[in-house]
């Protein structure tokens, strides 16, 4: 895993993270990220988006990256597509929020056509 915490001044205001690295073949890693609701809209997101797919392809040498939304969170799939990500299906009851398990809208964004290494 590589994570990234977001701050303005010494306050933490979100948080970017790659989990779930493959290696080999794959080469791919699924990315996370939140801010703070009263940061929302400042392009905190879309940069620490950007960063966190510019390390993974620079220094972690991945192929691609997938991240997933709620079907109703806007907000999050426009960061996605400013930052290059194409929408590739939705995945039902794919993860456990607030009591139920939600669909969500999945994300990859090929990085680059390097063969692995």
């Amino acid at each position: 895993m590589a994570a990234w915490v977001l701050a303005v001044g010494d306050e933490v205001v979100g948080w970017v993270a790659l989990s779930n690295v493959s290696l080999g073949p794959f080469r791919s890693a699924n990315l996370g990220y939140w801010v703070d609701a009263r940061h929302v809209g400042r392009g905190l997101a879309t940069a620490a988006v950007r960063e966190a797919c510019r390390a993974a392809d620079e220094l972690l040498g991945l192929h691609r990256v997938e991240a997933g939304t709620l079907l109703v969170n806007l907000a999050s799939q426009r960061v996605l597509a400013k930052c290059d990500f194409a929408p590739i299906g939705t995945a039902p009851e794919y993860l456990h929020i607030d009591g139920q398990w939600r669909d969500h809208v999945i994300f990859q964004r090929i990085l680059n056509d390097r063969a692995p290494l």
